[in-house]
């Protein structure tokens, strides 16, 4: 889940900027999904749960690119509204279980399919097309991107557009390995997935050093180190606490590192 979601804020973080909604949309996409699932049909649910995924990172990539709006404050109350959205459905759904056959998906060797599948299309997209491109410059240096023409608005926006779209997939993956809705959905992704894609070695700042593959090895690691703990008997509290510290000394490390690279 984390690679699957972190695929899509890859584009995003490759402008320096952030996306710290994905947890809240893959809660709420894959909720509305399931319900729909569940009284019209599996196949209703892909395509719900990935067009309200779509609609949020359309929502949210407007805000941040027409209005100007900082995207850390801007997907910081997407989080929170959609997290309060998240409570509103619940209560009044009551409980929301994944339709029959969603539990195909619930096993490592499906798991690995989809993120493989996601990987080789998104990868492509961005190390080998001009929007890729694009990002990872604007992130080097936006007004240069804006001299030579590029719509750098229109870009941001798509790149809202495609983490919702995967943060909708993110979605499907979590509710299918817990077969129903709640609360708790999704919490804390958002940070998980800042957390790899800067244990890769992308910079704060984004820039032409992003890099696919340091997300997939950051997912790796910060997945380590999270199942290091709970074998280790730590609990929920502390794990919190260790990964709230390790994303500062990461995010500190990586703007110095930023910092000596521009010197």
């Amino acid at each position: 889940p984390v690679i699957i979601g972190g695929l899509g804020v890859m584009f995003i973080v490759a402008m320096g900027s952030s996306d710290l909604s994905v947890g809240a949309v893959a809660a709420v996409s894959a909720t509305v999904g399931a319900y729909a699932g569940s009284k019209y049909g599996l196949w209703v649910m892909f395509p719900v749960t990935i067009l309200i995924g779509i609609l949020c990172g359309f929502i949210l990539g407007m805000i941040v690119s027409r209005f100007h709006v900082s995207s850390f404050m801007a997907s910081l109350a997407m989080l929170i509204g959609l997290r309060g959205f998240l409570n509103v459905l619940l209560v009044k759904w009551r409980q929301v279980y994944i339709p029959k056959g969603l539990t195909a998906i619930n096993n490592f060797t499906a798991n690995i399919i989809i993120a493989v599948v996601l990987i080789a299309i998104f990868g492509y997209i961005f190390e080998y097309t001009k929007f890729g491109y694009y990002c990872k410059g604007m992130g080097e240096n936006e007004n240069t991107m804006k001299s030579i023409g590029v719509d750098t608005a229109k870009i941001r926006h798509i790149a809202f557009i495609l983490s919702g779209l995967t943060a909708s997939i993110m979605g499907i993956v979590l509710i299918s390995s817990v077969g129903g809705s709640s609360s708790t959905l999704g919490q804390f992704m958002e940070m998980k997935i800042q957390m790899a894609i800067f244990l890769g070695g992308v910079l704060v700042t984004g820039g032409m050093k992003s890099r696919i593959y340091k997300l997939i090895l950051g997912s790796l690691s910060i997945t380590i180190i999270v199942n290091g703990l709970i074998i280790s008997g730590a609990n929920g509290a502390t794990s919190e606490a260790v990964e709230g510290i390790l994303m500062m000394l990461i995010l500190f490390l990586t703007l110095r590192m930023s910092g000596q690279n521009e010197t």
